[in-house]
């Protein structure tokens, strides 16, 4: 514990003097605080140092110069944070309203009790231009709700945010303001689990309540009597008669707005609205403000429009029962809300849930551990750093039968199981992942993080059983290595297995770190024993809490509790075997974004390459739609305009969500909107006669480019400006995976691209990829270097690594300079044709020489909305869009881990 409460004393007050800084802080401004500090306190007598940082004598001791060095990087990394504004677009009965309310008129004349609390608390933990963000972002929201004034209104918004990138803290914000201007009533619909509900009652009760005299209650100007009243206190989710005996519904009586936080469940709705109807039998006129947190999940309704599910349903009657109301979702992955029918409507239930109102998307901060620096999408060649992938000889995707039907009995652990499957051991790799998260622990701690919690996620499993049997295995590992660690740390002996695994670890994956493997061990001696298992779940004996006055180290085990919502803190090892053919919801797996100030080196995933890859491709599609959100606000589209684009695009699965209609029709008819998009042969068929052939049509089309127009040689051949036809004919010749049809499970939609060519005479460009091996692929007098790359073999196929075949940013090959440092989504806006890419391989296959492979990437110019390309599907088609979507559904496990 050597100097914790003297750098942690330090630490407060300069960032307490930083918060007060007016305008953009630079470097230079930390050297100088940290310079004027250390020179105070080596010149100033204890007493004066123990008044000003407010720390007992025998706490202050000098500061080392690693000390210093690391106290300068945590503050840079803390309050040197650029972030934008975000994106919104607006619905046409908006423009009609004045959606400068907030901002020009309520918010000057308004006392702002509750959000000039929420900003002065949030200082202690938010860099200032992050929270001056969350302000300009939250005025652009409240603005597009309604002056709750006003005689009557219902409006309905979406705020998209990465996930874990702090979309609580916005609605936090936004709650304050909308309690300071007058919404009497405020709903927050948290996650669909008890412990999710619970976390977000904490977090409000903090930053809004006050209550136990914590949080926002610690500020000079906090008032008492503006308290908010708040029926669903600490761990009580909404009781009707809990709410009768403590608490009326009667407005004129409490000027103080009420406050619920209940979890997404049937009960607590219903609790709630009889509550209010037996109150209240006809409309309430007070104005309603909803937060529908992570709102893609369980909220939007997937039956008839006559009998909505159950949620959707509730949540509906809910906004129906009030006059003025405001309903706002927050989701990372906006794909299911979009698909929601704008016009559906029900005299019972009112209007569904689309936001036609607004959509705002909001940006992340430049300190976020996002999906861009740890899977790096089609904007980055090389593998992340982040990841260590699960050896394919220590997993197999699912349990295989013998020709009787009997289940071959697998020694690998078997990612896709049934609630009765039985763990024989666990993989290799998840001892060391656990062995690199104790290490972690004392790393933290050495550099004077010990007041910082540490969590590792064991997510491998969705049911409760094979959680108990996991915390089963991992626990008395747990008991044997702090054991070994209390016995020998100090003494620096590396005599038990378990330690000479933790060496083993240490030298082959943090031997850069600037601590010694001794240092580490002698520091776990004195903290390993705060080391708890806990599995998460609703049988679990002890509840996964996280401290305020002591650290928490913990390895949490778990599946949907914890998958969906839930922050654990200062999570630095993430093990995970799940799949799901929702590409969405495996995004909002990802329990491991979000901000890793200080230990970020630390991070590590355990996934293997195909959930690897599966990340990597959702994380695009992602970026392309927020880019085609930014040109549709620019043309002044609406969010009906982006359902459409969401729909259409070809990677957001719409194929799946429509099937509820699917089952009841003989054809169907797909559209896709392949602008703005690249897509490509991430797998190539794996036959000999296939591989030739392709060389052999790639070689007869260089020759007709050749006879026909003009190749330009830079690093690369580029040809321009080819007629549509030689790009159609050479694409019908080219042998594609055969299951390379519509798109649900690859990369190149390839019936949706011959369609494209028949649609659309657009000229084309044609780019001969040049890549960086030694040798070169030679057609008649055009020679190029093959790409060097690592492909996986599969039983009919090679797989290209994260399924992406075109280098980085592919398109600046092609665009003006002043746009090659843009992302590629946000290039492609700029190409003037579309783009095919010929790439050569010499790919590296494991347990194989190199085998010469040809593959193509298409990249499509950026059009907010044009005609989409509809392609009719087939019975083979119509039967595989049916089996995927009747396969287990993230949605669907709502109980089933519960």
């Amino acid at each position: 514990m050597k100097n914790n409460n003297m750098y942690s004393a330090v630490l407060k007050i300069i960032s307490s003097k930083l918060s007060e800084r007016e305008g953009v802080l630079f470097q230079s401004d930390i050297t100088d605080q940290i310079r004027e500090w250390r020179k105070f306190i080596y010149s100033s007598p204890s007493s004066t140092i123990e008044l000003i940082l407010s720390i007992k004598t025998e706490d202050i001791v000098e500061l080392s110069l690693d000390e210093w060095a690391l106290l300068q990087k945590e503050l840079e990394s803390s309050f040197i944070v650029r972030i934008q504004k975000g994106i919104l677009v607006k619905g046409n009965e908006q423009r009609k309203r004045d959606t400068s309310w907030w901002t020009h008129v309520k918010k000057p004349e308004t006392e702002r009790y509750y959000s000039n609390n929420y900003f002065e608390y949030m200082k202690q933990s938010i860099p200032r231009n992050v929270l001056d963000t969350i302000d300009e972002d939250t005025d652009v929201i409240m603005n597009n709700l309604e002056d709750p004034s006003s005689a009557s209104y219902s409006i309905k918004g979406l705020v998209v945010g990465q996930v874990q990138s702090g979309k609580t803290s916005n609605y936090a914000s936004l709650i304050c303001k909308a309690a300071d201007v007058g919404y009497r009533f405020i709903v927050v619909i948290a996650g669909a689990q008890t412990i999710l509900r619970n976390q977000t009652q904490a977090r409000l009760e903090e930053v809004f309540l006050g209550a136990n005299n914590k949080g926002v209650a610690k500020l000079p100007n906090f008032k008492l009597g503006k308290v908010p009243h708040c029926p669903t206190l600490g761990k009580q989710d909404f009781k009707k008669d809990i709410a009768l005996s403590q608490y009326s519904t009667n407005f004129e009586n409490n000027r103080s707005p009420i406050v619920l936080v209940i979890k997404k469940h049937t009960n607590p709705l219903d609790n709630l609205l009889e509550w209010l109807n037996d109150t209240y039998p006809n409309k309430i006129n007070e104005p309603m403000l909803i937060i529908d947190d992570e709102s893609d999940y369980a909220s939007v309704n997937t039956k008839k429009e006559t009998d909505p599910t159950a949620i959707n349903k509730r949540i509906r009657l809910l906004i129906n029962k009030f006059n003025k109301s405001a309903y706002v979702a927050y989701t990372a992955t906006p794909f299911a809300n979009i698909f929601v029918d704008h016009k559906a409507s029900n005299d019972s239930f009112g209007d569904d849930l689309f936001p036609n109102d607004f959509i705002y998307a909001l940006n992340s901060p430049d300190n976020y551990f996002g999906p861009d620096i740890i899977f790096g999408g089609e904007d980055s060649d090389e593998d992340s750093k982040f990841i260590e992938e699960i050896p394919d000889e220590e997993v197999v995707f699912q349990e295989e039968k013998d020709e009787e039907g009997n289940l071959i009995p697998e020694e690998r652990f078997v990612i896709k199981h049934k609630k009765d499957y039985q763990i024989n051991e666990l993989p290799y790799s998840l001892y060391e992942a656990i062995s690199r998260f104790i290490l972690n622990i004392g790393i933290r701690n050495l550099r004077n993080q010990r007041d910082k919690h540490n969590s590792m996620l064991i997510h491998i499993s969705r049911y409760t059983d094979v959680h108990i049997q996991i915390k089963g295995h991992v626990k008395p590992y747990i008991d044997d290595i702090k054991k070994d660690i209390t016995s020998y740390g100090k003494l620096g002996i590396i005599s038990t297995p378990k330690l000479q695994l933790l060496k083993k670890v240490y030298d082959q994956k943090l031997n850069n770190i600037e601590f010694t493997f001794e240092n580490i061990l002698k520091e776990l001696a004195d903290s390993i024993e705060s080391l708890q298992v806990i599995d998460v779940h609703q049988k679990m004996k002890s509840p996964l809490v996280y401290h305020d006055d002591a650290q928490t180290n913990a390895i949490v085990i778990g599946g949907l509790s914890i998958a969906r919502g839930f922050t654990l803190e200062g999570l630095s090892i993430s093990y995970f075997l799940r799949t799901t053919f929702y590409y969405d919801t495996l995004m909002q797996m990802g329990r491991w974004f979000g901000y890793r100030m200080g230990y970020q080196d630390l991070c590590r995933i355990y996934i293997t390459n195909e959930m690897k890859n599966k990340f990597s491709f959702i994380n695009t599609a992602m970026d392309e739609l927020l880019q085609k959100l930014q040109i549709m606000r620019k043309e002044g589209l609406t969010p009906e305009d982006f359902g459409l684009a969401v729909k259409q695009h070809p990677d957001s699965l719409v194929q799946i969500t429509a099937r509820n209609k699917a089952k009841y029709t003989e054809s169907m008819y797909i559209n896709m909107d392949l602008n703005g998009t690249i897509k490509e042969t991430s797998f190539i068929d794996k036959k000999e006669a296939s591989i030739y052939e392709n060389f052999k049509v790639i070689k007869s089309f260089i020759s007709l480019l050749k006879e026909k127009y003009t190749l330009t040689k830079d690093d690369h051949f580029i040809v321009k400006n080819i007629e549509s036809k030689y790009i159609k004919q050479f694409v019908n010749d080219y042998r594609f995976y055969p299951k390379d049809s519509l798109g649900l499970k690859s990369r190149m939609p390839i019936a949706f691209i011959k369609k494209y060519l028949e649609e659309n005479l657009l000229a084309w460009d044609v780019v001969i990829y040049n890549g960086q091996s030694e040798h070169k692929f030679i057609h008649e007098d055009i020679k190029v270097k093959y790409q060097k790359r690592k492909v996986k073999k599969n039983e009919d196929s090679y797989e290209f690594n994260k399924s992406q075949v075109a280098r980085a940013k592919a398109e600046s090959i092609l665009v003006d300079k002043k746009y090659k440092k843009m992302k590629a989504s946000e290039m492609r806006m700029h190409l003037q044709n579309p783009v095919l890419f010929i790439h050569l391989f010499e790919a590296e296959i494991i347990g194989e020489k190199e085998k010469k492979l040809s593959g193509l990437s298409f990249s499509f110019p950026g059009i907010a909305i044009n005609k989409p390309t509809k392609v009719m599907i087939n019975t083979v088609m119509k039967s595989e869009l049916l089996s995927v979507a009747t396969e287990n559904s993230y949605e669907e496990e709502l109980f089933d881990d519960e």
